[in-house]
């Protein structure tokens, strides 16, 4: 190597760290992020901090250390970013907003106390949201705009795993308005929402498994719910996967799907699933505009559930049980159940959310 090579290597910029609080080199996450480059990481000591955090610059890694609660807001004006153990809480607006974003990751983060929606995505792809809290959002209630977590208007490749989305004054997670959406909503607890706790609405491609939902609110509200809702341009679901979800407790039905006023639901698949002690029972069929194939296999229903548009079979009605296992279908069935284990275990696959 060249003395002007070795020169050149060593006058590049270097990924920093920047540290945030006492002792450290900036009081506020927010000078911290108008200084951070692109590979910076800045690590925010333990504490509560003012002012909120708008990112301007590409490539940055946030990360808290310990529990750090940031007020009121987190604004994305960038994208290739990182967020890692951090609250943003009492927003008057939503507690993290991003708009046209790409390549974003959120890691144990914090959301309550946002008078509208929670995390809001928009024309945002390529997104990882992992072991997330989303609490107390929606205070303003039915007129708060956008929900607990809004993936929507054009956001897509989007996948939401082990969060904890409950006590919110709307929905729980909604996918909204977007074709070719590729979203997985997968091993979340969803309770407590005024619901539903799961929305897919006017969207495509999206599957929802290893999902617990309970206790919705109010009693026109389902555990999860797929509909056409007149808000959308293009007003279709389709290619909509559900399985592997257990949904209970909740004020109206376990799963919910219905078109406004004009649209069409098609390609629906609704296998191996757990449904009870919902108010009015396992599934809510409130729209006849229906398409394609779609099919009801390998659920337990509260009771007797069949709807025209559906090829039903194999399900079961009653308590999970005996009768239950290796009493499934393989056609169409997930390769493993609600805990990740293999399906099948014994003869055939169960029927339900579990291969026993």
């Amino acid at each position: 190597m060249t003395l002007a090579l070795v020169a050149a290597v060593l006058s590049a910029p270097q990924d920093r760290t920047l540290t945030v609080g006492p002792g450290g080199q900036y009081a506020t996450p927010q000078a911290a992020a108008n200084a951070a480059q692109p590979g910076d990481t800045v690590e925010i000591t333990q504490g509560t901090y003012a002012g909120g955090l708008t990112v301007k610059r590409d490539g940055i890694t946030f990360r808290g250390n310990g529990n750090v609660t940031i007020t009121p807001k987190l604004t994305i004006n960038a994208g290739n970013l990182t967020f890692e153990n951090l609250t943003f809480q009492g927003s008057d607006r939503f507690g993290a907003y991003a708009d046209g974003r790409n390549n974003l990751t959120f890691r144990n983060l914090k959301i309550n106390g946002s008078q509208d929606g929670g995390l809001v995505l928009l024309n945002t792809s390529n997104v990882l949201i992992d072991g997330c809290e989303i609490t107390g959002t929606n205070a303003r209630g039915t007129k708060a705009d956008h929900e607990a977590m809004s993936i929507g208007h054009g956001s897509r490749d989007v996948e939401v795993r082990h969060c904890n989305v409950h006590d919110n004054g709307e929905e729980g997670i909604d996918v909204k308005y977007t074709e070719n959406a590729r979203v997985k909503i997968h091993d979340n607890i969803m309770s407590n929402n005024r619901g539903p706790n799961i929305y897919v609405d006017s969207a495509t491609h999206v599957e929802v498994y290893n999902n617990i939902s309970s206790g919705t609110k109010n009693e026109t509200k389902s555990g999860i719910a797929l509909a056409v809702e007149d808000y959308a341009e293009n007003r279709v679901l389709d290619n909509v996967k559900v399985y592997n979800n257990i949904s209970y407790g909740n004020a109206q039905a376990g799963l919910s799907i219905w078109v406004q006023s004009t649209g069409t639901v098609s390609n629906v698949q609704i296998i191996n699933n757990t449904f009870y002690g919902n108010k009015k029972g396992s599934i809510w069929f409130g729209g006849d505009k229906y398409a394609g194939t779609n099919i009801l296999r390998n659920n337990i229903f509260e009771r007797a559930t069949s709807h025209e548009a559906f090829k039903a079979d194999h399900n079961h009605v009653g308590a999970e049980g005996p009768d239950t296992v290796d009493a499934g279908s393989a056609e169409g069935a997930p390769a493993f159940d609600i805990e990740g284990n293999p399906r099948p275990q014994g003869k055939a696959h169960d029927i339900g959310a579990h291969e026993r």
